[in-house]
């Protein structure tokens, strides 16, 4: 966490509020500061998706919140694409009673099979921000979904930086929600996320959240978490470029430690992480022993794995342990 953060969470803990009051005000002003017309702070980007979707379903209707998880005469399917399938955001579409359904293959999907598939039982239409090209583009899903009065929400909990991300889908393409960790990027409470969107969406949020006694009513969000997230956003509004510099030039000093590692191939994964490809890797195995090696190591080193390489991110590093990391990496692939 940015050290603002922490001496915010510290000042409000010795504080009395009433936090429904101050959840409302917080949102207020996070929605100013990205751009949008409403803002709700969750305990996690997780349960901010479960929050939208029962939203989505039961609005603020006094009857139909006290049913969930049971949606019986609610419009309780959720479309996604079969690529975006097997993502956190499932179990949490699934909590709140919604059911779901896809459209396309792990390619991608078309416009007539989202067309062929909306109807009068469809809650939402929810994205996962993947970077997928065979998707269908996220403004003719808006266009189609506001002629039949669906929400679209976007869950980009990993994809800030940026911080065009806080209002892109929402504010320039018309998105009802979209969903932001706390953590990761924005450096904030790790138990935090946001829904930023439209005042229906934000409303309902709240409708169904604490301190009501409703299905999120086990999703509380403390007041220290609520200030720190907000002090976290101010800041990364502020400091956004020059933190996303360190991280690219920490990627960039990892892949220069490798480059010159007999067999090895580096390939950009976004702006702060690699791909590291190795000639006699055959299967994914081969990578999962490689990183538990790494993770074993002293000091120990954690990276992602596919079957088609090592993933190393400088996100999580403070300054000055992308030296450790690369030359661990090259440490173990020498030794290979």
């Amino acid at each position: 966490m940015s050290p603002f953060a922490v001496n915010a969470m510290v000042e409000a803990s010795r504080q009395n509020v009433e936090l429904g009051e101050l959840q409302y005000r917080i949102g207020s002003e996070i929605a100013k500061l990205t751009n949008n017309d409403a803002a709700y702070v969750s305990c996690g980007a997780a349960s901010g998706i479960t929050l939208a979707i029962a939203a989505c379903m039961a609005g603020t209707d006094p009857i139909l919140s006290e049913q969930l998880p049971n949606t019986s005469g609610m419009r309780n399917r959720v479309v996604m694409h079969t690529c975006d399938r097997g993502y956190k955001c499932d179990v949490a579409i699934r909590c709140a009673g919604a059911a779901i359904v896809n459209i396309g293959d792990k390619q991608g999907a078309s416009e007539s099979q989202l067309r062929a598939i909306l109807n009068d039982k469809t809650a939402a239409i929810v994205l996962v921000d993947t970077g997928h090209s065979d998707k269908i583009p996220i403004d003719r899903i808006v266009d189609l979904a506001k002629n039949r009065d669906i929400p679209v929400i976007v869950d980009a909990a990993g994809s800030v930086p940026p911080r065009e991300t806080l209002w892109r889908y929402t504010r320039d393409y018309g998105a009802d929600a979209v969903i932001i960790s706390g953590g990761k990027g924005l450096r904030g409470p790790q138990s935090t996320g946001l829904v930023l969107g439209t005042n229906r969406m934000i409303e309902g949020c709240r409708y169904h959240g604490v301190p009501n006694t409703r299905i999120g009513r086990g999703m509380k969000v403390g007041k220290e978490e609520l200030v720190g997230i907000y002090a976290a956003i101010k800041f990364f509004m502020y400091d956004e470029t020059d933190f996303q510099r360190v991280r690219i030039r920490q990627i960039e000093r990892v892949a220069a430690e490798l480059s010159c590692t007999s067999g090895v191939t580096i390939r950009r994964r976004g702006a702060s992480a690699i791909d590291i490809l190795v000639a006699w890797a055959k299967r994914e195995a081969d990578y999962i022993e490689m990183a538990k090696s790494l993770l074993h190591a002293e000091p120990a080193i954690y990276v992602g794995h596919s079957s088609s390489g090592l993933i190393v991110s400088s996100d999580c590093l403070d300054e000055g342990e992308e030296e450790i990391v690369g030359a661990q990496l090259r440490r173990l692939l020498t030794e290979a």
